[in-house]
């Protein structure tokens, strides 16, 4: 492909984008929240990428799910909103102070206090105390360099037909840069090549915000 029609596509991408944040927004909760995220420093996820969770969420009906990444709670407000009303998320991050600002914005969203446990501590280590087998969904929105680990915990939490959903797994076109070989892209890309290669799993690799992942247990 030319330099030319390279930098058409990246344009034309660019443009399908933004049109979809704009087509799928707006969201006065969810703007408060990414604004609060962008004072402090973290991460939070697209518009889009937060209406596909909550359409997930829709659709598989979680009784009882996991969030690795609460933030300041964009993902937790999308997941819950598509939840059944007897739903529980169970939502893990070190920063306690996010996770308090996730608890307000749950409260503002009118949504009841008892459906939202917040869990502080390493995911590694928290995912490890929870049930096995006993979750529909999870979510892990992570750094890349620390996905590797999470994986095995996170597929233990699932029943039969759970779905894991994992975040940060495309890095806006820098997984599909050959030149891009900074540590968090290469992380991303070993552990896409890994997966691929499982054939214990189902997956499907969505161009999402920042790329969505989504692996569910072979049924045999």
């Amino acid at each position: 492909m030319s330099a030319e029609s390279e930098g058409r596509l990246s344009r034309e991408n660019a443009g399908d984008l933004t049109f979809s944040e704009q087509y799928n927004g707006p969201d006065p909760l969810l703007d408060a929240a990414r604004a609060l995220s962008h004072e402090n420093g973290l991460a939070s996820v697209s518009q889009t990428t937060a209406s596909t969770l909550t359409l997930l969420a829709r659709l598989l009906r979680p009784v009882a799910a996991v969030e690795v990444g609460t933030g300041a709670g964009t993902s937790t407000l999308a997941l819950l909103r598509g939840m059944p009303n007897a739903g529980i998320l169970t939502s893990i991050d070190t920063n306690s102070t996010a996770q308090a600002a996730a608890r307000d914005l749950i409260d503002m969203a009118g949504i009841r206090h008892s459906r939202l446990r917040l869990m502080s501590g390493r995911a590694e280590d928290v995912l490890q105390r929870l049930a096995p087998g006993a979750y529909d969904m999870v979510f892990v929105d992570s750094e890349p360099t620390n996905l590797e680990r999470m994986i095995e915990p996170a597929l233990r939490l699932l029943d039969t037909h759970g779905l894991l959903v994992i975040h940060q797994t495309l890095l806006k076109g820098g997984v599909a840069d050959p030149v891009d070989r900074s540590p968090r892209t290469q992380a991303a890309r070993g552990l896409l090549n890994r997966l691929a290669g499982q054939e214990r799993l189902e997956r499907v690799l969505l161009p999402i915000g920042q790329g969505l992942l989504m692996l569910q247990k072979t049924l045999r």
